[in-house]
């Protein structure tokens, strides 16, 4: 085992032969260049000295000559090994100062180990004499030769480095380490804009916000959080006051022993790539909205067209039903007389019982359509929504299941909300019935109930005027929908049960009725994981336990008076219920004046010389609407009470379908008692 002296500036090449030496069992003392290599020379009288040839300070060759000039080295052998010199431009002064051997550095390393046995296995005895002006004449030529080489070569990098900047179709800027450019390309200055004179120094940083100065300085220093380098998006504005979007990224640079020396910084004009973008993006934003209108325009044609077919049905049903009770009736009068056989008797009145119950079932479904439209006859009033809850959770329990568990979250400061009570049953039964189906398996419903404001924006394309609402979170563990589902989820008549076990009326009508009452719902669902409806719902200005005190427009449904002998103007259109209208009021004691339409009450009111005390009007009829009738008759005649009847009251609401103030309106159809029971307390209802 030798004792090998390794001289080398760079630690990376020491370490290569370090590793190598001692994996061939020699020992490796170290100097990073030749002053330091010559005083370890003397103090440990190495077996062998393993040198660079240029290095700063003393180079290699002076370390020879030091080295050969000193008795106690003379004799110690020293081998070149160098990555700058081939070894026939060294072999002349290297024999010339008594260097044993010049090995490049990018021989194998088995070439390495096998020189330095060689070379400590030579008899190095009798050391030769060094020719100092020899040395000298074939250093200097060597030196001048290879200086001349780099100095090409440097020139030809230069050269070629000028054009690919100058070329390149990013900008460019090197610097050094406290991050001033020394250096911009061409590109740069077409980018930013501004003279390259402006951009050396720091003045290159006006391709970046003054927010990212510190983090681009930090990485020039080397100091930066991202490994060397940073990488942002920035906005400058032009000499000419454009704006310009530019990627900028910028990194240090390390010289071979890893210590930072500066930095290089890239710069790309993406303005084109921004605006693009930007275009997209407010192309599907426009996109979103189109389709949203062309939703809602799809949903306003299907109310127009329920509320036509809703008004004309529900016309039918009224006669239908009523000519029913007609018969039922008389059918009762015969058998109770004698003049019908009692068995007979009771097989009439059961299939009329049957027609009474399609009929009923029928006008449940016009409801519904109605409620698709948002344009079914409510009356909204201050509403305890945990209430509604609570009471319409133990009917909801034996409709979905057991293998469905409720849990419910109800806040206890809830505000009071403007509803009716059955819209929140509907509410309620549709969803969970909906999120049942969802569940086949067993899963969990939770309801949530909370206060919100117009700060918590449940819909920015659709925003309600109000400033507060009440939320309602219904959640389930469901398998959830896929977008295309979601995308149809409130369309009427959609479903995804199979035949015959849905209407696809269910979120349609839940739809319909939180925009009649001026909410906003919002359905969120992802496949497996269940889906979530969220309702907001304009909060009451009154307290829920206030409403049942406060008056309200929509005839009640308790039992009232059911005749009188005042005088009612009747104002329909439809034949069959002006007959059913005009013989109930008539039987009941009524004087009963009937029109077809508007224009002929007014006549008949012109003619009848004696007080009138109701108006009983249909809304929608041809020429004249029943609440332009109405503000005719009550011109001539204030002290006429009116009370309207339609199966389709679009005309009579505001954009939520509550009615007007002031307006009360009886739903068609409707039974001799509701009919009577409506008319005898709107008779009394005392003007204020």
């Amino acid at each position: 085992m030798a004792t090998v002296l390794v001289v080398d500036d760079r630690a990376s090449n020491r370490e290569l032969v370090r590793t190598v030496l001692r994996y061939s069992g020699h020992q490796v003392i170290e100097a990073h260049e030749g002053a330091e290599a010559l005083a370890m020379a003397h103090a440990q009288h190495p077996d062998i000295v393993l040198t660079d040839v240029l290095m700063p300070g003393m180079d290699g060759y002076e370390l020879a000559r030091e080295l050969r000039a000193a008795p106690d080295t003379a004799a110690t052998p020293i081998v070149f090994y160098t990555a700058n010199y081939q070894e026939a431009e060294t072999r002349p002064f290297a024999e010339a100062c008594g260097v044993a051997r010049v090995l490049l550095k990018s021989a194998d390393p088995q070439v390495l180990m096998q020189t330095i046995d060689d070379v400590l296995a030579e008899d190095r005895s009798a050391a030769r004499p060094v020719d100092t002006a020899k040395v000298d004449h074939e250093y200097l030529r060597a030196v001048s030769a290879k200086l001349f080489d780099k100095a090409k070569a440097l020139t030809d990098t230069e050269t070629r480095f000028r054009l690919m900047a100058d070329l390149s179709p990013v900008g460019i800027a090197f610097g050094d380490r406290h991050g001033s450019a020394n250096y911009v390309n061409a590109r740069l200055t077409e980018i930013t804009g501004l003279p390259a004179d402006d951009l050396l120094g720091l003045g290159w940083l006006h391709c970046a916000s003054h927010e990212d100065h510190d983090e681009i300085l930090a990485v020039a220093r080397g100091h930066g959080a991202g490994e060397g380098q940073h990488r942002y998006r920035s906005q400058i504005v032009m000499p000419d006051e454009t704006l310009r979007w530019v990627n900028v990224h910028v990194r240090a640079i390390r010289d071979d022993d890893g210590e930072y020396t500066g930095f290089i910084g890239t710069v790309d004009d993406v303005t084109a790539l921004v605006e693009a973008d930007q275009e997209r993006r407010l192309a599907e934003r426009q996109n979103d909205i189109d389709a949203k209108d062309r939703a809602t325009e799809r949903l306003d044609s299907l109310s127009t067209l329920a509320g036509g077919v809703a008004h004309d049905f529900n016309n039918i049903l009224g006669s239908m039903l009523a000519f029913q009770e007609f018969v039922s009736e008389s059918v009762t009068e015969l058998t109770t007389a004698g003049r019908l056989d009692a068995e007979t008797g009771r097989a009439l009145l059961a299939d009329l019982e049957q027609i009474r119950k399609g009929g009923e079932r029928a006008t449940g479904l016009t409801q519904k359509l109605l409620t698709l439209g948002g344009r079914s006859i409510i009356n909204p009033s201050a509403l305890d929504l945990n209430r509604a809850i609570r009471e319409s959770n133990e009917l909801l329990l034996p409709t979905i299941g057991a293998h469905i568990q409720i849990v419910t979250h109800l806040a206890t400061d809830l505000r009071p909300v403007l509803a009716e009570p059955a819209n929140i049953a509907q509410i309620l039964l549709s969803l969970t019935v909906n999120a049942a189906h969802a569940m086949p398996d067993g899963g969990t419903l939770t309801i949530i109930t909370s206060n919100a404001d117009n700060t918590d924006n449940p819909d920015e394309a659709n925003p309600t005027p109000a400033s507060e609402f009440v939320r309602l979170t219904i959640r389930d563990t469901g398998h959830g929908m896929t977008p295309d589902t979601l995308a149809r989820a409130t369309d009427p008549f959609f479903t995804t049960k199979g035949g015959g076990q849905g209407s696809g009326l269910g979120l349609s009508t839940v739809h319909g009725i939180v925009s009649q009452l001026g909410g906003v719902l919002r359905i969120t669902s992802t496949p497996g994981r269940g889906a979530a409806v969220t309702i907001h719902l304009p909060t009451a200005d009154q307290a829920a336990d206030q409403a049942a005190d406060q008056p309200i427009d929509k005839p009640p449904h308790s039992r009232a008076p059911a005749g009188g002998s005042e005088t009612i103007l009747v104002a329909e259109d439809e034949d069959g219920i002006r007959d059913t209208l005009t013989r109930t009021l008539t039987k009941a004691g009524y004087t009963v004046l009937a029109a077809a339409n508007g224009a002929d009450a007014l006549k008949l009111a012109e003619q009848h010389t004696q007080a009138i005390h109701l108006l009983l009007s249909d809304v929608v009829m041809p020429g004249m609407l029943g609440d332009e009738l109405a503000t005719h008759l009550l011109e001539r005649r204030p002290d006429t009470k009116v009370l309207f009847m339609s199966g389709y009251a679009g005309d009579l609401m505001n954009r939520y379908g509550v009615l007007e103030p002031g307006i009360t309106a009886l739903p068609k159809p409707f039974t001799t008692e509701e009919i009577l029971t409506a008319v005898r307390t709107m008779i009394g209802v005392r003007r204020t």
